[in-house]
């Protein structure tokens, strides 16, 4: 799926979802559109980058639990 963006040289395009991580990490988007509008950096609010869990696995995936 194709995000629509802004980049700050104004030039408009759209990008996959990995490259527009890449354009907000380096800065070089101003806006990207969201599915409940235009997102403004700087301005809005941002996730995180996700960075992998080191720790110990304490979910309990019942989900996945056979009956036996």
């Amino acid at each position: 799926m194709l995000v629509p963006v802004v980049l700050k040289n104004w030039l408009e395009c759209s990008v996959r979802k990995d490259e527009l991580q890449y354009l907000i990490v380096t800065e070089k988007v101003m806006f990207f559109e969201r599915s409940d509008g235009w997102a403004v950096l700087g301005r809005d609010k941002m996730r995180h980058l996700v960075m992998p869990f080191e720790g110990e696995e304490r979910r309990q995936h019942q989900v996945f639990a056979k009956d036996n």
